[in-house]
Parts: C-alpha cells; structure tokens; sequence
C-alpha cells in the first residue's frame, strides 16, 4: 500500500505517463510513482484528469477524493479487488450467526468507549468513562454508547456542545469522518465485502452500512486530532482541510505495534472477514497511542 496523500486545491491537470502521476499547475509540476499513492483528495472543481488516469488509479488501489462546490468530500472513486474470493466472502458475510453480530458490535463500542477515554485523559480528564466500558453488554443492547458519548463530548468539546450542532468543530469532525469512512469503504470493497451489510447500522438508503459500523473505532482519533491541531483556526479553510487529510498517516496502536491509521484500518477489515470465515471473533483493537506522524524508513 502506498504511503503518499496528495492533496489538489488550486487549478491543476493529473495524467499517468509511464506509472507515473503527474500534478502540473501553472507554478510547477509535480509526479509520483503509483505504487506510492495512497489516495488523492481534488477539492478544485477546475482540476482535470482523465477517464484513464482514474483507470490506473484504481489499478494500483489508490482512493480519489472528489469534492463539492463547498469544498466538501461528496464522492469517492474505489478500486475493485479482482483477485480477492468475492463469493467466498459474501457467502460467509450473509450467513454471520446473530451471537457472533453481537459480539463484534460488543467489540467495537466497547473499543471506542477504551479510545474515547483515552481522549479524554490526554487532556487531563481522566477516566471519565472508565467504567463505561464494562457496561457495554451483547449487541450493547443498553446503549452504552449514546451515554458515553454524551459526556465525552462536552468534557472535550464544552458542556454547550452538541454533535448536531452547525459550528466549525462539527464541520472538521464531519470532513475528518468523511476521509476515514472513505478509507474503510476502500477497503471493504477490496476485500470482497457487500458494503450495505452491516452490524448495526441498517439504513437501506446507505450503500456504506459496514463502512458506518467499523468507523466507530476510529471516531475517536478524529475527535483528538481536530482537538488538538486546530486549535488555532477558526475556519475550515484549505490549510485546515490539508491539515486533516493528513491524519491518515498518524499512528495508531494495533497488535502492540504502531501504524500508520490507513494500515490499521486495513488490518481491522481483514480481522473482520477472517471472524466471518471462521465464525468466531477475530477482531483487531485499536488504540490511540498520543499524537505522532509516521516516520517512514
């Protein structure tokens, strides 16, 4: 998997010459091998790239990011996995046994819940929801998560603080979400997975249920970088914007060692259809581990 994210917001033109991409602009021009590509976000409505290049993006697994006028992620170009045992999966996804949804839903909150406190004590409020935790039954039939975050989020953000709220913390939570919920649906498709089959999440006008569900264990990661790198901006502007895209390449903690959070989600996906195949719970855990970028070698 590549490493690089490219992020395009001024007037430019992508093309692939020889596996390389190519970014040119009226100031300069730029490229980068395919292979090294992790995912492209084109917030310019001026860009241009061809049918072809988005072929050879997909081809090699990288994820296009297409923005609104507003200059908001609206739609997403994945790649398809073709050598990946689709029915296999598919096969094994619709017949997952209720006991096993359950507990891979008990899983997840309960992991989030873990990562939501964490937040919470990096910021000196500690182990507010530490106890919440354990109460996170089965299927977490009590809705455990809707009372964590409840607290959570105004220990973090302010008691005045609501989730539905139209304010600029809500607009970079939404914009953070967008880009990991794009990651993950790349790869749920990659790995052979219906999308609209979910745990939990169940809306038949949502073609990304599964991307909703897994998106859980991540949230809270989001809510510490806005937190913690935009202190200092009042506005979603485009150095925000790139600022954010950038959190796929900060560390997470998964199997006791550090990722990068784009591997880790791809390790949690994988987890989740080997617990499909073997009916049990196989289901990697996430950890934040402070706030650090990946240092690559």
């Amino acid at each position: 998997m590549g490493y690089i994210n490219i992020y395009v917001s001024n007037d430019a033109k992508l093309y692939v010459k020889n596996s390389q991409l190519f970014l040119e602009n009226n100031e300069n021009q730029n490229d980068y091998p395919l292979e090294d590509i992790n995912s492209i976000m084109i917030e310019n409505l001026n860009t241009t790239i061809s049918t072809y290049t988005l072929s050879k993006c997909s081809e090699f697994g990288i994820l296009v990011f297409i923005c609104n006028q507003n200059h908001l992620p609206c739609g997403v170009v994945l790649p398809f996995c073709e050598h990946y045992q689709t029915l296999s999966v598919y096969n094994a996804q619709v017949s997952l046994s209720k006991p096993l949804q359950k507990q891979l839903w008990q899983t997840i909150i309960k992991n989030k819940i873990e990562n939501q406190n964490e937040v919470l004590n990096i910021f000196g409020k500690f182990d507010k929801l530490k106890n919440l935790k354990n109460e996170v039954l089965s299927g977490d039939s009590g809705n455990v998560e809707a009372k964590a975050s409840l607290i959570y989020f105004k220990e973090l953000f302010g008691k005045s603080f609501k989730r539905r709220d139209e304010n600029f913390i809500n607009s970079c939570l939404n914009y953070c979400y967008s880009i990991v919920r794009g990651f993950i649906a790349r790869s749920i498709v990659v790995h052979g997975l219906l999308p609209f089959i979910a745990l939990f999440h169940s809306n038949q006008y949502n073609a990304f249920n599964l991307a909703d569900d897994i998106i859980e264990i991540f949230r809270p990661m989001v809510d510490l970088f806005v937190k913690a790198k935009l202190e200092n901006f009042d506005e979603l502007t485009p150095k925000a914007k790139a600022l954010l895209f950038g959190i796929i390449n900060y560390d997470v903690l998964i199997d006791g060692q550090k990722q990068t959070l784009s591997n880790a989600i791809e390790m949690v996906v994988e987890s989740y259809v080997k617990s499909l195949k073997e009916s049990k719970n196989n289901l990697k855990q996430v950890y934040i581990c402070g706030l650090n970028e990946h240092k690559y070698e």
